[in-house]
C-alpha cells in the first residue's frame, strides 16, 4: 500500500511529498476487491476539527465515486479540506461540506505552522518542481467546511 501511495504523490503535485507519504492511524484506505489501495486521505487534528489532506483516488478508479466513499469513511464531527480539485470540491459538497474562507484563527494558524513544515521540507528534499506548482496555483485552492 505504501508504494502505491508514493506513486500517487509522486504524480499529484498538489500532495505532500512522496517521501512523506505514511498510512497509520490517521489514514482513511479504500481497497478494492484484490485488496489493492485504490484512494487514500489523511486526517489531521487542527484545533477543534480535522483537516483531510492528501486526499487521492487512483486515476483508473476515478469518477465511479470512489471520492464520495473515502468522505463517509473520514467520519463526522467538524471537517475541513483545501482543494482545487473541481471533482473534488463537487464531492466535498455533495457530502454536506460549504465553501469557507478560513478555519478558524486557531485552526488557520495550525494550518499555516503546518505548511511551512512541508515547504521547508519541501525545499530540503529540492522539491522545487512541487514548490512551484503549488506557488502557481495558490489562489486556486478553495476552503470547505463541515460542521
Amino acid at each position: 500500500a505504501i508504494v502505491w501511495l508514493k506513486e500517487m504523490f509522486r504524480q499529484e503535485l498538489d500532495l505532500r511529498p512522496p517521501p512523506l507519504a505514511k498510512i497509520n492511524d490517521r489514514s482513511v484506505v479504500i481497497y478494492d476487491d484484490n485488496d489493492v489501495p485504490i484512494a487514500h486521505a489523511i486526517r489531521v487534528n487542527r484545533w477543534k476539527g480535522c483537516e483531510i489532506n492528501s486526499l487521492v483516488v487512483d486515476p483508473a478508479h476515478r469518477g465511479k465515486g470512489i471520492s464520495h466513499k473515502l468522505l463517509e469513511k473520514c467520519g463526522t464531527g467538524r471537517l475541513f479540506a483545501y482543494t482545487r480539485d473541481g471533482r473534488l470540491q463537487s464531492a466535498l459538497e455533495k457530502a454536506g461540506f460549504e465553501r469557507s474562507a478560513t478555519p478558524g484563527f486557531l485552526g488557520s494558524l495550525n494550518v499555516l505552522i503546518s505548511r511551512l513544515a512541508m515547504v521547508s521540507w519541501m525545499i530540503l528534499s529540492f522539491e522545487f518542481k512541487r514548490i512551484m506548482h503549488q506557488l502557481k496555483h495558490i489562489r486556486d485552492y478553495k476552503l470547505y467546511v463541515r460542521e
